[in-house]
């Protein structure tokens, strides 16, 4: 099991959600306002000197040709940027053990 954390302008999330059904990765949540700052673009604090949010997508696969092909299509959205504003960032690790949650009925 794989855990990626991917994080981008509000504005870029519905060109995540598309990229997630377009490989058929199913198991992902989504927080849609979160404050952020980072090293390569405007800090989005929901204030009146750095307004707008970030949002966050938390995704949970096993397969790696999905884990694979996401991260090399926000690699090439990224390459596409027209700004900082639209950079993409995604992080990876390994999950050791998770709970097996079975559907009930």
């Amino acid at each position: 099991m794989q855990f990626i954390y991917i994080t981008c302008n509000i504005s870029m999330l519905d060109n995540i959600s598309e990229l997630l059904d377009e490989i058929e990765i199913a198991n992902y949540q989504v927080i849609e306002q979160v404050t952020a700052k980072s090293h390569y673009a405007q800090p989005r604090l929901n204030t009146a000197v750095w307004p707008g949010f970030n949002a966050s997508v938390l995704v949970q696969e096993n397969d790696q040709d999905k884990i694979d092909a996401l991260m090399t299509e926000v690699e090439a959205i990224n390459s596409k940027a027209y700004n900082n504003g639209e950079l993409i960032a995604a992080f990876q690790w390994g999950v050791d053990r998770f709970t097996k949650v079975k559907p009930i009925g």
